[in-house]
């Protein structure tokens, strides 16, 4: 995939954002899934690496989405909700991503850990809030920002809720919704891309 097929630089990052979006979750799909239907067959120490990686996955596709934002011009619909969108989505990210690590290294208590997830998920609540104050440009891009508030307050919901099966349940539901979500913003990306080549314009709308 040359210049011709992403015709803009916003167009380029937000295509790979996307696509770290979906890998990303598939990723969280499997692996709880997994940890939900055969608890302990992998190590604690592997799991937690395997999620420390998921989540490094996040942030890489966070700044992705700031770089699409940076190169897009400020008259761009939506521009400054967006800008601000993906500033709590890059917050989130990096917070979950700290959260991740510290698990995995065993660096300090449940609670500091349990702190700092809460603050990524909060991130991410915040970024779909926001994402939710002007409507998308098409009625696929709306459903794809209302899926992704939805998938974050499943998230929240799950971290409140102390029945391990339960949250499992409620966590694996999360997954699936956000993984939808990255389906549908994807779609919409490719549908912004004709309308960005057929009219000279950038892109119009990005992940998450």
């Amino acid at each position: 995939m040359g210049s011709n097929f992403f015709h803009t630089r916003a167009l380029l990052w937000s295509f790979w954002s996307n696509i770290l979006f979906i890998v990303g979750m598939v990723g969280y799909v499997l692996m709880d899934g997994f940890d939900y239907k055969s608890p302990n067959t992998l190590s604690r120490s592997l799991a937690a690496s395997i999620y420390v990686i998921l989540a490094g996955v996040f942030v890489v596709s966070s700044i992705f989405q700031l770089l699409s934002i940076y190169y897009m011009h400020s008259s761009t619909p939506r521009y400054y909700i967006m800008t601000a969108s993906c500033i709590f989505d890059k917050v989130g990210s990096d917070f979950y991503f700290i959260g991740a690590l510290l698990a995995a290294a065993a660096f300090t208590n449940s609670n500091t850990i349990w702190t700092i997830n809460l603050i990524g998920l909060c991130g991410f609540a915040i970024g779909a809030v926001i994402n939710m104050l002007v409507r998308g440009p098409s009625i696929l891009s709306s459903w794809a920002n209302i899926l992704n508030l939805l998938g974050s307050l499943t998230y929240l919901l799950a971290f409140f809720i102390t029945l391990s099966p339960l949250t499992q349940i409620i966590v694996i539901i999360g997954d699936v919704i956000y993984l939808i979500d990255a389906i549908l913003y994807t779609i919409c990306w490719f549908s912004d891309r004709q309308v960005a080549l057929g009219q000279g314009e950038h892109i119009t709308i990005v992940n998450k």
